[in-house]
């Protein structure tokens, strides 16, 4: 009997948008966006101090879900998102080999208000709005939509 520990990859993390989202079309007509999002740990070092580390995490999203993400996120934003963990690799203008990690996301849940300002947020009711689960067809697309820019 061949046991083998089951193969999971799923993410899911909270924070606010770096910058602006980069959004695009592709030249076969998917939408594409790209964006970072920074997650905040708090914690007690070893003297009772509380301290913060901050995690970048890049994000990348397709289809529906990227042309809701050009639409109702901005730099500040809070979002929260579910995804899976991408590996990319590729090489640079210059031949060297590149290679980056990225969460491919599957759902991204805005948790700001509707026309709620990034920089107005003492109103503590939110907006949970969310871009759909992704099935198959709003899952990153294969070799063809692959161009000489991504990733950018």
């Amino acid at each position: 009997m061949d046991l083998r520990m089951p193969s999971i990859n799923k993410v899911i993390i909270s924070g606010n948008l770096v910058r602006d989202p980069d959004t695009r079309i592709l030249e076969n007509g998917t939408h594409l966006a790209k964006m970072s999002i920074a997650n905040n740990q708090r914690y007690r070092d070893k003297n009772g101090e509380w301290q913060e580390k901050t995690c970048y995490v890049n994000i990348i999203a397709w289809r529906k879900t990227a042309e809701l993400v050009s639409e109702f996120c901005r730099k500040g934003s809070p979002v929260l998102i579910e995804g899976e963990l991408v590996f990319n690799s590729w090489e640079d203008r210059d031949g060297n080999k590149r290679n980056q990690v990225e969460v491919n996301a599957r759902r991204i849940q805005f948790l700001e208000r509707r026309g709620q300002d990034s920089s107005n947020r003492n109103d503590s009711t939110q907006y949970s709005g969310s871009a759909p689960d992704s099935n198959e067809q709003d899952s990153a697309p294969g070799p063809m939509a692959q161009d000489d820019d991504i990733p950018f």
